[in-house]
């Protein structure tokens, strides 16, 4: 199914916005999204426990959302291999039939400002 998404991040005086289209599936376990964006294809998969985000292309990225836990970003770019942990303070998602608005909150790194991001997915049909 299509839809339309929009992801807004904040992060101290800083926001940005990103609005494209994404073809996605919506079950039981949450919404699974594919999009592209800036060269780089992304997988987002939201549930009411966490959420994902993947990144392929010149730079390849996976993180994990869990509200209250701490994960490991995983960073590469064919000539090396990085990570850091990123700290989710918040995560909560609600579902309206196919369409999804989820909040999370988190920090990354030692002492780094915490981000905000806002996902809006509403299917097109």
């Amino acid at each position: 199914m299509k839809y339309g998404l929009e992801i807004i991040s904040k992060t101290g005086e800083d926001t940005s916005v990103v609005a494209v289209d994404a073809q996605g599936e919506h079950g039981e376990e949450g919404l699974a999204l594919v999009y592209s964006f800036d060269g780089a294809e992304y997988a987002l998969c939201i549930s009411q426990e966490a959420m994902t985000q993947e990144r392929r292309g010149e730079v390849n990225i996976f993180t994990e959302f869990r509200a209250g836990r701490t994960t490991v970003c995983r960073v590469s770019d064919g000539t090396g291999y990085g990570a850091f942990n990123v700290r989710c303070e918040k995560l909560e998602v609600s579902f309206n039939g196919g369409d999804c608005v989820a909040v999370c909150a988190f920090s990354g790194g030692d002492g780094a400002e915490r981000t905000t991001i806002t996902v809006t997915a509403r299917a097109l049909g």
